[in-house]
């Protein structure tokens, strides 16, 4: 029955670089007929209590997460599920991120100008209600760069501009893997290795990562994801079973920042409700109605 309950364990809001508040985030989930959902917003946890307040309301199970980004020579986002958005120790960690990614942005601005595009703060902070140099990333940027017509596309400006090795990227400030699984570890959180195909498509890599990964005490990868072929995710699942680890999957929905990813879809169907009666399990208590 489990198999037939969807979930999604990797949703974003406007509280990092979505497009739907915290609360809209959970309406929408209700909506899509999730019964349990994930907010996992980059580097902060502010949106996490509106969020869980939410669910209550709507009905479904609501999860804190959180989503970091780690130093690798690929980029690496390792997900935290049930963190304690409270935990002092998180809360500094994120804030020192936030500091960073504001350098980052201005930094990222600047490049842009250099090429000879009339991109400002203004475009970029008149996306989004709240908005700060803080809680805004290249997706921001990339919009900002489709709407004054210098890119065809988000994907277009990224490919051209913002990705890593282009003219415009900025590498961003970021701890090591084994200290991001101790910071989200240390807060209550399970620790998972977020769209692992972003760094490997060689079984033999990512296994030998994985291992590695483990070794700091890493919980789990995600199986399931937008753009994952069929193959691809059973490898994944296939690495955790052989490794001890738990199975997780979500779209990255992050609304009209993406809007080809809808909520709570993988590209092999859904995400079971199973794959979170097996990370609580792990976690060795239940959650529910945190």
């Amino acid at each position: 029955m489990t198999d037939s309950l969807k979930i999604d364990l990797h949703m974003h809001s406007s509280a990092s670089d979505g497009t739907f508040s915290p609360s809209e985030t959970a309406e929408l989930a209700r909506t899509e007929g999730l019964c349990a959902a994930a907010l996992t917003d980059h580097d902060t946890v502010d949106g996490v209590a509106e969020f869980i307040k939410a669910c209550r309301a709507e009905g479904i199970e609501g999860i804190a997460g959180v989503e970091m980004s780690a130093s690798y020579k690929k980029e690496m986002h390792i997900v935290g599920l049930f963190v304690d958005e409270n935990n002092a120790e998180l809360c500094e960690k994120l804030e020192k991120l936030r500091a960073a990614r504001e350098t980052r942005n201005r930094r990222m601005i600047s490049l842009i100008r250099e090429q000879g595009f009339d991109i400002g703060e203004d475009d970029i902070l008149s996306q989004k209600h709240g908005a700060t140099f803080a809680n805004t990333g290249r997706a921001h940027i990339a919009l900002a760069m489709v709407k004054k017509g210098y890119a065809k596309s988000t994907g277009d400006a990224f490919s051209k501009y913002l990705k890593k090795g282009a003219p415009c990227y900025v590498e961003r400030e970021t701890y090591s893997p084994e200290e991001t699984i101790r910071i989200i570890k240390n807060a209550g959180g399970t620790a998972i290795l977020a769209h692992p195909v972003y760094i490997s498509e060689s079984r033999v890599k990512l296994y030998a990562l994985m291992s590695r990964l483990k070794e700091y005490g890493i919980d789990g990868m995600e199986c399931y994801y937008n753009c994952f072929s069929e193959e691809y995710s059973l490898m994944c699942a296939d690495i955790c079973d052989e490794l001890g680890l738990v199975r997780s999957g979500g779209s990255d929905f992050h609304g009209q920042n993406k809007p080809s990813v809808r909520m709570g879809a993988v590209s092999t169907g859904i995400v079971p409700y199973r794959l979170l009666t097996e990370i609580k399990e792990r976690r060795g208590r239940s959650v529910w109605g945190r």
